[in-house]
């Protein structure tokens, strides 16, 4: 039902954050230290990012409003109307912010929606390309991951949860993937309090970026072929890979540890599974190789792959 109900202004929603997003990731690389004051500079770039961003605000609310107005019951409770739809739990659960949320209850929503909008359908979407690249770059892998596809697939079996679990092949596939082009180039922190990191004094308030592409592929956790395609390195799950485990954070890490990343695993199988049990994928000669980091990490010029239809 969310899916459904964005899926007129989906593109405009996603083309106006894209745009503030280029923006914002270009200038997240220069950031250190105390980014809320040069978040308020009347800069260029800025006033570019916060009228993109008030775009994606109204298209958001839109689309909210339009689906209240034409919801049968709106004042109901969400579980007493006819459509459990995401996108009403949320409008429903806007009029009664919890006390924690420092905000009205539009940006309730408006935050809301951008997250799973965004988070949860750009960043599968763009793992799903690097893994078709990286399986036409390498057909042994490409073969072993169809075989184990074909072998799910015999005789129309539903792709249910526990089939899904059974897919270690491609689940290894997918796990090195997000290490070599994790889809989330950087996470946040606010420092709390001030506290000393290493030999560096960190004062409250502090904004730290951790880029995760660095962390994975540091030599020293991951061995010197950490730049190479190797899948079996998760052949005892990704808390074996490497050590320290939190070395290897795609999904992040700790109590805000991303809350889809189950359903992630789980939508990233179905589509490799569908797309190697029916075509097979080799690189194109028009492919160039360039890996743009902005909020995701993805192909700078695209991502032109040869498709032939299996037999």
């Amino acid at each position: 039902m969310f899916w459904q109900q964005f899926r007129n202004r989906g593109r405009n929603i996603l083309q106006a954050q894209a745009a503030s997003e280029g923006d914002f990731s270009a200038r997240c690389t220069c950031w250190i230290i105390r980014s809320v004051e040069k978040k308020s500079l009347p800069t260029k770039a800025n006033r570019e990012i916060q009228k993109l961003e008030q775009e994606v605000r109204l298209l958001i609310l839109n689309v909210a409003k339009e689906h209240s107005r034409g919801s049968s019951s709106e004042h109901d409770d969400c579980i007493k109307t006819k459509h459990n739809g995401l996108l009403r739990s949320i409008v429903n659960s806007a009029r009664h912010c919890p006390a924690s949320f420092r905000g009205s209850a539009e940006d309730y929503i408006v935050d809301n929606c951008k997250s799973i909008y965004f988070a949860g359908h750009e960043t599968t979407a763009v793992t799903v390309t690097w893994c078709l690249m990286l399986l036409a770059t390498h057909p042994a892998w490409q073969d072993r991951a169809r075989a184990e596809a074909l072998e799910v697939c015999r005789g129309g079996t539903e792709l249910d949860v526990d089939v899904l679990r059974r897919l270690k092949t491609i689940t290894m596939v997918i796990q090195e993937t997000l290490r070599l082009y994790p889809p989330g180039s950087l996470i946040m922190r606010e420092a709390l309090k001030d506290f000393k990191l290493g030999g560096l004094d960190i004062p409250r308030g502090t904004i730290i970026q951790i880029a995760i592409a660095m962390l994975h592929l540091d030599k020293d956790v991951w061995g010197q072929d950490a730049g190479e395609f190797r899948p079996d390195r998760f052949a005892n799950g990704a808390a074996a890979a490497c050590e320290p485990s939190h070395m290897y954070l795609p999904f992040g890490h700790g109590p805000r540890i991303c809350a889809g990343q189950n359903l992630a695993m789980m939508e990233l199988k179905v589509v490799l599974v569908r797309l190697l049990s029916k075509f097979a994928f080799a690189p194109s000669p028009g492919y160039r190789h360039a890996p743009l980091f902005r909020l995701t990490v993805e192909p700078g010029f695209g991502m032109p792959l040869v498709v032939t239809k299996l037999p």
